[in-house]
């Protein structure tokens, strides 16, 4: 029974412990990053309000003045510059996250059986 409970063993346990909650880790922040993949996040808010949020609290005035057809643009242009940021940094993510699994769990497998009896 000593045996079984040796430094060695303790040391074992323990990275066991550490890798599994690295593989644990990794996969739940793969599921999110393919989520963010798969379906991004876009607010719900109407299209007038992205490309002129001056227009989002109450104003005194009766009519919508449109912003000129070329700051649009500019506004549509930026809007999609940000959405290739977010999507390359959902991709980094998703492979930061299956690295971390692809490390952890041969540190994990070697040490569990190393540990067995």
């Amino acid at each position: 029974m000593a045996k079984d409970w040796s430094i060695k063993n303790l040391y074992f346990y323990l990275v066991c412990l550490v890798t599994l909650f690295l593989f644990v880790g990794g996969v739940i922040s793969g599921i999110n990053s393919a989520m963010q993949i798969a379906l991004p996040d876009k607010p719900n808010i109407p299209i007038v309000y992205s490309y002129y949020p001056e227009y989002r609290s109450e104003s005194n005035q009766a009519e919508f003045d449109p912003p000129p057809l070329e700051e649009l643009e500019k506004r549509r242009a930026e809007q999609e510059q940000t959405d290739r940021y977010y999507q390359g940094y959902a991709k980094r993510s998703l492979l930061n996250s299956i690295a971390l699994m692809i490390i952890s769990a041969p540190f994990y497998l070697y040490h569990w059986n190393r540990v067995k009896p």
